[in-house]
């Protein structure tokens, strides 16, 4: 057949059926290299095993190659006696789909509604919901790195939600999509995230509790991630001056009601605002996040903030790596127990 008879009723179709029809001819012609989980199982070895191989269950070094199951190589401990291959105890452990994962994690990067990921995976909703938080909570499992110089801290708000919640809420009626808090100004209905920021680019962004808080419940958060000879620089809420105090450390408060934003030519909190701006924007996307999971969502912000100057395929292929760097036995029969 002449291509010019095929190409002859191209301007026929739509706009989008012309996309589909160039998309499938390039992927034709020239197929991208496949993006199984299998031609990336030595990266995860080495990053998981990057100190010595040893055991995931007890952490013994006296391991042994215990053969492989499809095509993966498995070990056994020589003092436990059980055995574990390299994906074990990560979100990938028992996966039924191993071909779409590296797809699913460049689409948590792309920041996409769990109905969309679903639907470009041809998975069920559950499936995308499940995974997501599987990785999440791995990536929180990595904890905070330490803070010093100078530390910026500020908080921001975001509205209560028992989004997802079938029961009823036990001391409000339910709010259509979200709604808007029937209280003006700081109150119990919305959730403070505290977030701090050190000049070298560490950031620690966490739930704080409700309402306004206060410096024990600021310590709670950021307290043990503060070098003692760090520079705290804040608003003027006595809260961090309180806080300060408590951990003795240099507090720098600027009053931005006065129109004192920078003090000394450097003590300001403009990187940390600059944060909660972007935060803000980001979170939109998912209209409304239930506040249960406010802390999944916080690291995976974190996490794109930290490596936004990577090449986008570095960032599927780091987020990866990470949610796989520390076990975490948690399957989805435990992640329905904590939902």
């Amino acid at each position: 057949m002449d291509w010019r008879y095929v190409y002859r009723d191209f301007q026929n179709l739509t706009e989008a059926e012309q996309h589909r029809l160039f998309e499938a001819i390039k992927d034709e012609l020239f197929p991208s290299p496949k993006t199984d989980i299998g031609n990336l199982i030595g990266d995860i070895r080495e990053n998981r095993f990057s100190s010595g191989l040893g055991c995931l269950h007890c952490g013994s070094t006296s391991v042994k190659r215990n053969g492989k199951y499809r095509s993966r190589q498995r070990y056994k401990c020589k003092d436990c006696g059980k055995t574990f291959n390299d994906i074990t105890g990560s979100p990938l452990a028992g996966t039924r789909y191993p071909r779409k994962w590296m797809r699913f994690f460049e689409l948590m990067v792309e920041g996409l509604s769990l109905s969309k990921i679903a639907k470009i995976l041809n998975i069920h909703v559950s499936t995308s919901f499940y995974w997501r938080h599987k990785i999440l909570k791995a990536i929180a499992s990595l904890g905070n790195l330490q803070l010093q110089g100078i530390v910026e801290s500020d908080e921001t708000y975001f509205l209560e939600s028992y989004k997802g919640k079938r029961s009823g809420i036990p001391h409000r009626k339910s709010r259509k999509r979200g709604g808007s808090a029937n209280k003006r100004g700081i109150s119990n209905e919305q959730v403070c995230v505290v977030v701090a920021h050190d000049r070298d680019g560490h950031i620690i962004c966490q739930y704080g509790g409700r309402g306004r808080i206060t410096a024990t419940e600021i310590d709670s958060v950021i307290g043990s991630y503060i070098h003692p000879t760090s520079v705290l620089c804040s608003d003027s809420a006595t809260n961090y001056a309180n806080f300060a105090k408590l951990k003795g450390l240099q507090h720098e408060a600027v009053n931005g009601r006065k129109g004192i934003y920078v003090k000394k030519g450097i003590y300001h909190i403009q990187h940390v605002n600059s944060y909660h701006q972007r935060l803000k924007r980001w979170m939109d996307r998912f209209k409304g996040v239930a506040t249960k999971y406010i802390d999944n969502y916080m690291f995976w912000f974190r996490f794109l903030e930290l490596h936004k100057k990577l090449e986008t395929h570095d960032k599927h292929k780091f987020l990866l790596l990470n949610a796989c760097k520390r076990v975490n036995f948690l399957t989805v029969k435990n992640l329905r127990r904590i939902v």
